[in-house]
């Protein structure tokens, strides 16, 4: 586990721009970007800040990526691959300056879609958003469709790191999704899994001998570059729906996201508690909640469907985030009426008696499924999630001592202005994902002023440097992070925060370091991620 980033430093790697010129000459001047504000940009998140690399390359083919991993193994540069740069675990950062920052915007194209047979193959640097727009076009989507910040995250970042949210309900997390990579090994070998990597066959089936698909999924770009991906695809679905209920009980509220989950009865499942709702419906914005209530009558299939939606909500306001410890929240898919109806009733009988409340954010999800989400609270605050999956037998446990360490720290986080709020997820096949979101008053990174969307112009702020609440920050996530360890907790974004190689027990241990050593003998992919 880390949570102390490598101080961020410029000065250049020695000989740099020798390997400037290198790469130059390898991939064209225009696919390498020496600017120091662009290098620096590239390796920060929400959090972390990584060493200041050689540059950024982009390279536009598979077959550059290999000669790209050839040439740096040769001349001891590391590779750090970055998506759409929306982590916060320290997932793509460079640990040295002689380093490249690998980015994916010039291989994003979607090579093919092939609803016969339920595939669609699209490069790494693709994101979400675009690929759900082609999809839609053919009246298809991906069985697992993306992130919320979809419109930024990349396939292959997504799949690198495992992501959750759109289709987890029913088809649980990212790589559930995948029938087939293309790898890029630290050798400059291209390696495809699945049925693909067998002569005239294809990417339609996953599950054609071991499967070595799931050996890259979530492996942080430690195993290999991933430069495409085969998702398997379904017809989108006939009607949407939604409902939403406010509990006071934290025990009400986990055990309905599990029966919910259990029965797939919801393609998204998710609860916060009132903090981290307020957060997501932004400041109060007359015009904003107009064009949220249109779009949210626009997906309602019909004239009468939509001018009901739109009534209930504007009559409801904002008045749903009031009153209650948690809301929770259910989007429910169908094929016609009678089957969303069932759907609904079954969640309201589970639910018993928890107080139905006005369905908005699970319409508006839906309405507007990739927004521009910020990356600082609306009034300009730092935030900073971490998260957990844990099982249902043991989250009640875990909550109770996470809200002991937060009574704990409770004077120290008033004095540093650091608050704490959580978010929850169903994930199927799995458990639920518990995140604290940390809030504090402080600086902004170049990532935030960069990333904030134009909507916060005049609401967010800029805050001083508040070393003492940063502090507090990274000591509460080092011991919520033990906490989740001793819950039995598992993760997805791994990359450097979270434990992962030092608790491989026994056999899966050395068999997780001497795959690390196959495919990546030269240790050039970056390195530290999984703990290898």
């Amino acid at each position: 586990m880390n949570i102390s980033a490598p101080a961020p430093h410029s000065e250049d790697a020695p000989g740099a721009r020798a390997l400037v010129a290198g790469l130059e000459a390898l991939l064209g001047t225009k696919a390498v970007e020496t600017g120091e504000e662009e290098r620096r940009f590239a390796v920060q998140d929400l959090f972390f800040e990584g060493a200041m690399p050689i540059a950024v390359v982009s390279p536009g083919s598979a077959e550059q990526v290999s000669e790209l991993v050839r040439w740096c193994a040769k001349e001891g540069v590391a590779i750090a691959p970055r998506g759409g740069g929306m982590s916060y675990t320290d997932a793509f950062q460079p640990r040295v300056a002689r380093s490249v920052v690998l980015d994916f915007s010039h291989l994003a194209r979607i090579r093919s879609i092939d609803p016969e047979d339920g595939n669609v193959t699209v490069e790494a640097g693709c994101t979400w958003a675009a690929l759900d727009e082609a999809l839609a076009k053919v009246g298809m989507r991906a069985r697992f469709w993306g992130p919320m910040s979809g419109g930024t995250a990349t396939i292959g970042g997504s799949l690198s790191q495992g992501s959750v949210t759109f289709g987890s309900g029913e088809a649980g997390a990212s790589a559930n999704a995948v029938k087939s990579f293309e790898i890029v090994t630290g050798t400059g070998e291209v390696l495809r899994t699945g049925s693909d990597g067998s002569a005239g066959t294809g990417p339609f089936n996953r599950n054609f001998g071991p499967d070595l698909t799931g050996i890259f999924a979530n492996d942080a770009g430690a195993l290999g570059i991933k430069t495409a991906a085969t998702l398997e695809i379904e017809p989108r679905p006939e009607r949407v729906d939604g409902v939403s209920f406010a509990v006071d009980s934290f025990e009400v509220m986990a055990d309905l996201l599990r029966e919910v989950r259990l029965r797939r009865l919801a393609s998204e499942i998710i609860a916060m508690d009132a903090e981290v709702a307020r957060q997501n419906a932004g400041p109060p914005d007359l015009r904003e909640d107009l064009k949220a209530l249109l779009r949210i009558g626009r997906s309602a299939g019909s004239v009468p469907a939509a001018l009901s939606r739109m009534a209930r909500i504007a009559a409801a306001g904002r008045r749903f985030l009031d009153g209650a410890l948690y809301t929770v929240h259910f989007v429910v898919e169908g094929r016609d009426g009678p089957g969303i109806r069932s759907r609904l009733a079954a969640i309201r009988a589970l639910a018993g008696k928890a107080r139905e409340i006005v369905n908005t954010v699970p319409l508006a999800t839906r309405a507007a499924p990739f927004p521009e989400l910020p990356v600082t609270h609306p009034d300009g605050r730092r935030l900073l999630p971490i998260h957990g999956v844990i099982a249902d037998s043991r989250i009640g446990a875990f909550h109770r001592d996470y809200v002991a360490l937060k009574h704990e720290h409770a004077g120290r986080m008033e004095a540093a202005g650091v608050t704490l709020a959580e978010f929850f997820a169903g994930v199927a096949g799995a458990g639920t994902l518990y995140e604290p979101v940390f809030y504090w008053p402080d600086s902004a990174m170049l990532y935030h002023r960069r990333r904030t969307p134009a909507y916060l112009d005049g609401v967010a702020r800029d805050y001083p440097e508040n070393p003492v609440g940063r502090a507090l920050v990274r000591e509460m996530v080092g011991q919520i992070v033990l906490l989740m360890r001793a819950h039995g907790a598992t993760h997805f974004q791994i990359g450097r925060l979270y434990p992962y190689a030092e608790t491989r027990e026994g056999e899966a241990g050395r068999l997780l370091r001497d795959l690390k050593q196959r495919l990546d003998p030269h240790g050039i992919l970056n390195p530290g991620a999984l703990g290898l």
